[in-house]
């Protein structure tokens, strides 16, 4: 026995069975004979179906084929089938689109076609398997399905449940629009998904905004989150490993934890598949950027019941920057077994390394906040600046069945990373008239992270006043250890901005230590789904959460070699409660319309309240009401979805005048009041999956106002007032079906960051507010495939197609300003075998 989660099936309407009765009666008189349309059955016809999702599929055939083939809606519902070219029988033709799926196509006497579940064939149960056992947080694969949607996510729920049914804003980017737009990030990704801002946060590492709020909490597969800054290591994501990405907009402590009110990332990993596969791809793209991926599944032994995956891939690129390079090595096994009918383990783990040359910190800007002009190439770093970086990921997961509803998770992931880093940036804004102001500086740095989340949880269905009800209980961990370790700095090196540091040595005697430092995150939670009525579901949870943050911060003393504790934080947040409430009702078997409420805290454990030495600040709390329409359409093909968003989060650390102001890096700062309030409201609108038949759309739009009330003004001025996202593709039709054209485009706003400096050059001119602005601005994409045969494709993609030149981040006067990438292509051979 198998099983899978899929959504509530919606009742056909009393209208839609009588066209069924009165189609089916018209289809009796006036068939052939039967000997006739039998002998027409058995002629093989030439078809040419892109994948996607199996009713519109099941359709498209059935119209060609000329066949009677009714079906209920629902046997297919989220379902995907793969594509199809060549000449088939009818039976050879339903028979590969229906293959994976858990269903059958058998001809009745009358000479209509009728679908119904594998099990219900015992011919087809031996070559046939229904979907496997579905894991926590798993979702939907969406693999293989050439689609822009999926039929299930679990960011919003813990458990496989319809866009449709979850009443907050959510977004998912699939394998296919990964594969389409050559995504290979988390930042790429990000920026390609409705509602988010990307900036960067150094030379490496994005930073992910929703609604002004940032982003840190980062799932995978649905378990309990991982810091994404992981205790100072900076921890890219390879997409290698991940099937697709889901993310969900807006308050979300309820499975989250702690975090602000933007919303959470959920990365679903790669499955190994119950048959053969392999795939290849080589790219090579602008500016000698490389890179080559193997990625090869199947079942390899008890007749199916270990499968197994490995993908490796391997990245050799430098920039638009000068002197700017990457290597990425990095490889991902998994292996499943099924222990029985009701039980699987995931056992896997991934290994990777990123060498990075010529690091740096962006660009200074004038001291009135005006670019310099440089040419975007210019990149102020040197020969012998390099971060090497290392991250092996362990992880287990155990899913059981007790019943056909009831079913029990639990998912155990380690993270350790690992970071040396020597490099040298430049600081200083510019003075205008002799170009004094910026100097080198630099340091020898080091540092760990240890991570390891547990989650654990039981979820199933129960009937109650003669309707079905759904329970989740849950409990997770969280636990970071880490330590950054610092040399002593080399600065005052002052020039003007376009003179080199050619000093290649630099001092590797640390005498900055934080150490220990660790955050522990405990939480239970629970969800009741209840059905109050056919059309109306309510959906109610809690989650309970207790948090803790250790620091010691040590300096050495440069003559007498001793340590010292400069600054000991030691901070505990009791037990504190978020609920969650929702109400979705069904408008029809396509559309619903929704209301939530959610809640999140964030503690504030490095911002300290006067007087000195100073005692932590009573953690931000942030929540978020919305209420919206989704639509799945065309079976599942197609979501859209337009909500209303209002969120406040309060107890902002401000600055208290009352005291001097001290501020270490990564440690308590002193002093501050805990008074401020921020409040975000807008609307986000979105629309993904296939508009027509071979015609693939992603598209939003989100409107944000944002603000600070304390201070009476914007509150995230990074994040665009207006932001708008397309993409598109579409495969050609008759003989031009072996190509497939897409474009698209990013436009926003304008966006601008306040800085306060006190020197223009090397001039004292005492605490002076500046403003930093780039004008709203549109960036084109572009890409073609063509189909060379059955395994082989060759794909171009065009990004920043106009070549617009913009700052894509905007930081201080004095350090940190990045450009936007200039046009670049990337050229890719792709090969499959199943």
């Amino acid at each position: 026995m198998s099983h899978s989660f899929s959504p509530r099936r919606v009742p056909r309407t009393r209208l839609a069975l009588a066209l069924h009765s009165v189609l089916l009666a018209g289809a009796s008189s006036l068939a052939l004979p039967v000997c006739a349309v039998h002998a027409e059955q058995v002629e093989a016809r030439h078809y040419d179906l892109p994948a996607g999702a199996l009713e519109q599929s099941l359709n498209s055939f059935a119209q060609h084929a000329a066949i009677n083939f009714p079906f209920d809606p629902a046997l297919v519902r989220g379902k995907q089938a793969p594509g199809l070219k060549g000449d088939y029988t009818v039976q050879q033709g339903l028979d590969a689109l229906l293959a994976h799926s858990g269903l059958v196509a058998t001809q009745t006497a009358s000479g209509y076609w009728a679908l119904s579940p594998v099990a219900a064939n015992a011919d087809a149960v031996v070559e046939l398997e229904s979907t496997q056992i579905s894991g926590q947080g798993m979702g939907e694969a969406t693999e293989n399905s050439g689609s822009y949607t999926t039929g299930l996510t679990s960011v919003g729920s813990k458990t496989p449940t319809s866009l449709r049914q979850t009443p907050q804003s959510v977004s998912v980017i699939t394998a296919q629009a990964m594969k389409d737009r050559q995504i290979t990030s988390l930042g790429d990704a990000m920026r390609a998904t409705t509602g988010i801002t990307v900036k960067n946060a150094n030379y490496r590492t994005p930073r992910f905004y929703s609604r002004g709020f940032e982003i840190k909490n980062i799932q995978i597969d649905g378990a309990a989150s991982l810091d994404s800054n992981g205790g100072y290591s900076n921890h890219l994501y390879n997409l290698d490993e991940f099937d697709h990405i889901e993310v969900l907009r807006g308050s979300a402590g309820l499975f989250g934890g702690v975090g602000d009110p933007g919303g959470i990332i959920n990365l679903v990993r790669k499955r190994p598949l119950d048959h053969y596969q392999l795939k290849f791809e080589a790219s090579a793209g602008s500016w000698d950027n490389y890179r080559s991926q193997a990625d090869v599944t199947g079942p390899i032994g008890f007749d199916g019941a270990l499968r197994g995956r490995l993908v490796a891939s391997y990245t050799d690129r430098q920039y638009f920057m000068d002197h700017r390079g990457t290597e990425n090595p990095s490889i991902y096994g998994v292996l499943e077994a099924d222990l029985g009918s009701d039980t699987m383990i995931t056992l896997g783990g991934r290994l990777e390394k990123n060498k990075e040359t010529g690091t740096g910190d962006g660009l200074p800007f004038y001291s009135d906040g005006k670019s310099p002009g440089y040419s975007r190439n210019y990149w102020p770093t040197t020969n012998w600046s390099y971060s090497d970086h290392a991250s092996n990921e362990l992880f287990f997961k155990l899913d059981h069945y007790f019943s056909d509803d009831w079913k029990f998770n639990t998912s155990l992931t380690h993270v350790y990373d690992t970071v040396e880093s020597q490099g040298a940036f430049i600081y200083g804004n510019i003075n205008r008239a002799d170009l004094t102001g910026p100097y080198w500086s630099g340091s020898y740095q080091r540092a760990w992270s240890d991570q390891t989340v547990l989650d654990m949880n039981l979820s199933g269905k129960f009937q109650l006043l003669g309707r079905e009800h759904e329970l989740l209980v849950g409990a997770d961990a969280q636990k970071i250890r880490s330590r950054w370790r610092a040399a002593d700095g080399v600065s005052g090196r002052f020039g003007s901005y376009q003179e080199p540091w050619r000093e290649g040595s630099m001092d590797k005697e640390f005498w900055r230590d934080y150490s220990p430092n660790k955050q522990k995150q405990y939480g239970v939670y629970s969800t009741l789904r209840l059905q109050l009525a056919d059309p109306l579901k309510l959906i109610v949870g809690a989650r309970a959460t207790r948090y803790s943050f250790d620091q010691v911060y040590a300096t050495k003393d440069r003559t007498t070699d001793v340590w010292s504790d400069v600054n000991i934080v030691h901070y505990r947040e009791p037990t504190k409660v978020v609920p969650f409430g929702g109400l979705v009702y069904d408008l029809d078997e396509e559309w619903s319309t929704y209301i939530s409420y959610s809640e999140i805290f964030n503690p504030q454990a490095s911002s300290l309240a006067g007087p000195q030495p100073g005692t932590s600040l009573e953690p931000m709390e942030g929540k978020t009401y919305e209420t919206g329409v989704k639509g799945e359409l065309w079976g599942g093909a197609l979501n859209v979805s337009a909500a209303l968003f209002y969120s406040e989060r309060e107890n902002q650390a401000t600055v208290d005048p009352r005291y001097v102001q001290e501020t270490l890096m990564y440690g308590g700062s002193c002093c501050f009041l805990s008074r401020g309030k921020v409040t975000s409201k807008g609307i986000d609108l979105e629309v993904s999956g296939e508009l027509m038949p071979n015609w693939q759309v992603m598209a939003g739009y989100t409107f944000n106002r944002n603000e600070d009330r304390t201070n009476k003004a914007i509150f995230s001025s990074v994040t665009p007032k207006h932001q708008a996202k397309l993409w598109s593709t579409y495969v050609l039709p008759g003989e031009l079906s072996d190509w497939k054209v897409g474009g698209g485009a990013t436009v926003q706003s304008a966006n601008f960051v306040n800085g306060s400096i006190e020197y223009s050059g090397v001039d004292y001119i005492g605490p002076t507010q500046v403003k930093m602005s780039q004008g709203g601005y549109a960036v084109w994409d572009a890409m073609v495939e063509y189909k060379v045969d059955a395994h082989w494709t060759v794909g171009l993609n065009a990004n920043n197609l106009f070549d617009r030149k913009y700052f894509d981040t905007l930081t201080h006067p004095d350090y940190a300003n990045y450009y936007g990438t200039p046009r670049n292509y990337m050229l890719t051979l792709r090969g499959v075998w199943d």
